[in-house]
């Protein structure tokens, strides 16, 4: 299995120059309020000058489900990424592939895929924070999920929170994720740069 990766936090043309030159399978849009948040307007801009092969993802928290569709519409979304509490039946509404995200905390946060798994595509694993909903730059005890990943299941696993250059070749080792989401381990004041993404390639070819 060749684990994907997905760059999250998209925010400038000269991201997408960086993300161009790379063999990056995803690159995410956040529509919920963040220092990285786009407009329709932007996201459209931004994905305009994408490589062809590469999906946009859609970062959600609680969006309302008719805002939801439209920006779906509106930016030719592939993928919707959701980290709040939307509902199964909400889930259900989405005529594109959803990633649904799971903070865990510890083993028993592993309960909740449970309501998920058979309604979505992906499970996000991410850090639990008691205020953010993603985005924390915090990795969380791995070693959690070396037992599902063991499990059989019809989605595909993503795993995110604090990745960068200097962790990822453990992280595939101990979750073997079938997508790796990365932010801000990639950025320097903010932004993503060559430099950081060619090193975390590299760490990859190793």
């Amino acid at each position: 299995m060749k684990t994907k990766i997905k760059i999250c936090g998209i925010k400038r043309e000269d991201e997408v120059d960086i993300l161009n030159r790379f063999p990056v399978s995803y690159a995410g849009f956040i529509f919920a309020k963040s220092k990285r948040q786009v407009t329709i307007e932007k996201c459209n801009e931004l994905s305009s000058k994408l490589r062809q092969d590469i999906k946009r993802v859609g970062v959600f928290v609680n969006e309302p489900l008719d805002s939801l569709l439209k920006i779906i519409t509106s930016c030719h979304l592939d993928v919707v990424q959701l980290h709040g509490d939307e509902t199964v039946d909400y889930i259900k509404e989405i005529p594109i592939k959803v990633w649904k995200t799971i903070p865990i905390k510890d083993k028993d946060s592993l309960l909740r895929v449970q309501i998920y798994e058979d309604n979505v595509d992906g499970i996000l694993f991410e850090t639990y924070h008691k205020s953010l909903k993603g985005g924390t730059g915090e990795t969380f005890d791995w070693s959690l999920l070396r037992v599902s990943k063991n499990i059989a299941h019809s989605y595909e696993r993503i795993l995110a929170g604090g990745l960068n250059a200097n962790n990822i070749r453990e992280a595939i080792e101990v979750v073997e994720p079938d997508v790796l989401d990365l932010n801000s381990g990639l950025e320097v004041e903010g932004y993503k740069t060559f430099e950081k993404i060619e090193e975390l390639f590299k760490e990859l070819e190793l």
